[in-house]
């Protein structure tokens, strides 16, 4: 901010406010000002803004409610395209606070806080600003009028804030609530990963009759996409369909959740059904169905929508290359995913940090670990420990102990408090006999008090999503689960199925005692649900958190023959569809 713009303000912030200014503020004219209609425009820095304001009070009549609305939304409007910058500068950032700063002590002298349109502005100022406890403030304080919509707006910055259970306590403490404040509570469920209770949250809602919009129906789709509620989701499909709702036809927002929420589940001709009925597509409805394709093993049909999309004179943007590298990750075309990764320059996009992780699993998957570890030490950005992570699993799935102990401190330098890191690495020293490099990274994990994620799979029957955990029982079919997993044991044991518990070695030196934990796996559990409760000829859907372990991917390909199931499991990479003894990914995965 220029310095000599806070003292031509100073003599304002100085003056206190009076009953006449307040007088004078409630009537006065300005929807006709060209000043106003300056302030009006977005995008302006913030500096402009206050500097339009202070002509307002040099030249014009007192300001009202309309003028702080458009001064405060201005400076929202600055917030927001300047922290979307590629890289904002720290002094922007400053000038950005101390302007909103600004505007909220001239707005209290003015009384402007006593009309709920300034407090919302104000409240929408602060969440752009990332400034949420100053919100709080203004929203707790007494001094300012408050409507439905303040409460709104604290909870979906709460929300997109990341901080849910903040988001929970202002949604509790509403007088009030309208559909905009239940599709914010849902939406914060959505971005904080408790899918669960967005569908408990969205049950609420409609049992207190408010129909929902296209903004919420979006989120409800994207938790039924991430916990495999397919039935949740073709109930929405179905409500979109109907006369009151008045059809999704036209809305690319519907149309691109719909094809997502069906490719995360795997019903990809439900997918196909609802993208050939868009006729005007956008860059994002290709890339949803593009990388449900690859996700779902389906590498040539994702890289022939690819050229189909080509063909149709769409730009293909950075997400899209993203998708078809991952198609030719899981197809293991590496000649074609360089090729595809070449080409990006064709289209005027640099490739990012994701880009490179995608060619460097595609190199990895396919046993090329040590060209995957010389591109992403030499690629332009740092790698993150995501890429870091795809490179371990190919150290591991090939037994590459060289690049696997580089890589696996590496990761553990990255992320000393995740539990998995040092697991990964004491299996590969523990499968070549390296015991006592093994016993050290034990030792490491024990003293940093690290902490291996939880295994979780999910399958939904009824309309309710069942989670499972590794050895869990909470459930109240606990007992007929284990009983049939006992049951499928002996009858695989006797077709000469034998558990592989290479990857299954971190404290426990019994092999009985390996055994027994991949028995009790969190997937098995859900299978065994499954088998239990869908019927004959419906496919088992399961969601799962981790990759797949080698021994539960056998197991599933082995009962899904045994029992005549179609059994199909989304785990954190792709798809794998068991049928008659054979899975869909060809066992490279």
């Amino acid at each position: 901010m220029a310095p000599a713009l806070p003292r031509r303000l100073l003599p304002w912030l100085r003056t206190p406010p009076s009953s006449s200014s307040a007088a004078a503020f409630s009537s006065a004219p300005s929807r006709g000002c060209p000043l106003h209609a300056a302030l009006a425009r977005r995008g302006a820095p913030a500096a402009a803004s206050l500097a339009l304001y202070a002509r307002i009070r040099e030249e014009a009549s007192p300001p009202t409610p309309f003028t702080f609305s458009l001064l405060l939304a201005a400076l929202a409007s600055s917030s927001s395209s300047s922290s979307s910058s590629p890289s904002p500068s720290p002094s922007a950032g400053c000038a950005r606070l101390a302007a909103a700063c600004l505007a909220h002590a001239q707005a209290f002298k003015c009384g402007a806080l006593a009309h709920p349109v300034v407090t919302n502005s104000l409240l929408k100022l602060y969440c752009s600003l990332g400034l949420l406890d100053r919100a709080r403030r203004v929203l707790y304080s007494g001094g300012a009028a408050l409507d439905v919509v303040s409460w709104n707006t604290m909870v979906s910055g709460y929300g997109k804030g990341g901080d849910l259970d903040a988001a929970r306590e202002v949604f509790a403490g509403m007088p009030e609530r309208s559909l905009v404040s239940w599709s914010a509570m849902v939406d914060a469920c959505v971005r904080a990963g408790e899918f669960g209770e967005a569908l408990w949250v969205f049950d609420r809602m409609m049992r207190e009759e408010f129909r929902p919009d296209v903004v919420v129906l979006v989120s409800v789709l994207k938790a039924c996409a991430h916990l495999g509620a397919v039935e949740r989701g073709r109930w929405v499909h179905r409500y979109l369909e109907t006369g009151s709702f008045g059809g999704r036809r036209g809305n690319l927002m519907l149309e691109t959740a719909l094809v997502d929420m069906y490719c995360k589940c795997g019903c990809m001709e439900d997918a196909w059904q609802v993208f050939d009925g868009v006729h005007r597509r956008d860059v994002v409805l290709w890339n949803a169905m593009i990388s449900g394709l690859a996700m779902n093993g389906y590498g040539e049909r994702a890289l022939e929508l690819f050229r189909r999309m080509l063909q149709k004179g769409f730009m293909p943007n950075e997400s899209t290359f993203i998708a078809v590298l991952c198609a030719c990750t899981h197809t293991g075309r590496v000649d074609e995913g360089k090729r595809v990764f070449k080409s990006m320059q064709d289209y005027g996009i640099k490739p990012q940090r994701e880009h490179y992780g995608c060619l460097a699993d595609l190199l990895g998957r396919a046993g090329n670990v040590e060209e995957a570890e010389a591109l992403l030490l030499d690629m332009p950005m740092e790698p993150h420990a995501s890429q870091w992570g795809a490179l371990m699993s190919s150290c591991q799935m090939h037994n590459d102990i060289n690049v696997g102990e580089r890589v696996g401190k590496r990761l553990i330098e990255l992320e000393p408090y995740d539990g998995g890191r040092y697991v990964v690495l004491f299996n590969l020293y523990a499968v070549n006999g390296r015991w006592e490099e093994a016993r050290t990274i034990r030792q490491m994990m024990e003293d940093r008090g690290a902490k291996k994620e939880t295994g979780l799979s999910f399958i939904e029957w009824n309309g309710l999503v069942h989670e499972f955990i590794s050895g869990d029982t909470r459930h109240p079919l606990t007992r007929k689960i284990y009983a049939l997993l006992e049951d499928i044991e002996r009858r695989l044991q006797l077709i000469g199925y034998v558990k592989d518990t290479s990857q299954v070695i971190m404290d426990m030196d019994d092999e009985e005692d390996k055994g027994i934990a991949l028995s009790y796996h969190s997937e098995r559990l859900a299978l065994a649900f499954g088998i239990l409760n869908i019927p004959q000829g419906v496919p088992i859907r399961i969601v799962k958190n981790l990759r797949v372990c080698r021994d539960c991917h056998v197991h599933s390909k082995l009962v899904s023959k045994l029992y005549e199931r179609e059994i199909i499991v989304r785990d954190r990479h792709r798809f794998h569809v068991f049928r008659d003894g054979v899975c869909s990914c060809n066992d490279y995965w």
